[in-house]
């Protein structure tokens, strides 16, 4: 019988082994967020707007931790715990992972994340989210946010993120202004809340509330985010 000769191979430290590339789907189009509940009657008009400004492959924005789903009769509590995690919670910087679960399209030339209210700040957790991941954010635009100052800060200098785009509605009456302290948020709340229930489309709700002035105000705000560059 041969003896059995024992062969060993020299095994490269893994320090030293060539990175493995890993090659991910480019994430293409222009999602849009609405306010608490996302789902006011202002979002689509919203979104054709924005089409006709051309921005053109722009789709209603959803992600794996947006909104609670309720029984059309309790829709109403949805909206309540939207606008409670605005205050509390999600204004601050998360890096969990958000991913985008609506329609993108591959033809667009850029990725765009817009948000309103509530949904500014689910863009702005979805834009640092695909940016920690090694995505471009072309775009993103925050509407009426009450985004904290830090977490606005880390957006701005992220690398991944080219463009941040702020637009306050104090203007038109807003307590809400992106940077906002919490206990200023807090204090504005039954400001909001009165804006809110008045359904004239006042202050923060200057886009949100369905008023004879509507389609002008939308598309104003589809020009003027299209004017920042957005396609």
């Amino acid at each position: 019988m041969q003896p059995i000769k024992t062969i060993q191979i020299p095994l490269t430290p893994i320090e030293k082994r060539a990175p493995v590339k890993v090659y991910l789907l480019r994430p293409r189009g222009t999602l849009y967020w609405g306010g608490a509940g996302l789902d006011g009657d202002y979002v689509r008009p919203q979104i054709e707007a924005f089409r006709r400004a051309g921005i053109a492959h722009c789709f209603a924005g959803i992600t794996n931790s947006a909104t609670i789903d309720l029984p059309k009769d309790y829709e109403f509590l949805g909206t309540l715990i939207d606008a409670i995690r605005s205050g509390l919670t999600i204004r601050s910087r998360d890096d969990g992972e958000w991913t985008i679960t609506s329609g993108m399209a591959a033809e667009a030339t850029q990725f765009n994340l817009i948000g309103y209210s509530y949904g500014s700040l689910l863009a702005a957790q979805t834009a640092w989210s695909y940016a920690r991941a090694g995505h471009v954010i072309d775009h993103l635009v925050l509407v009426g946010s009450p985004i904290e100052a830090g977490f606005l800060g880390d957006l701005r200098g992220h690398k991944g993120i080219r463009k941040t785009t702020v637009i306050n509605l104090t203007e038109h009456g807003d307590p809400i202004y992106a940077g906002m302290p919490w206990a200023e948020l807090a204090l504005a709340a039954p400001l909001l809340g009165k804006q809110m229930i008045s359904d004239k489309g006042e202050g923060h709700f200057y886009y949100a509330h369905v008023v004879p002035d509507s389609l002008r105000r939308w598309a104003a705000l589809a020009q003027r985010v299209a004017a920042e560059g957005l396609r």
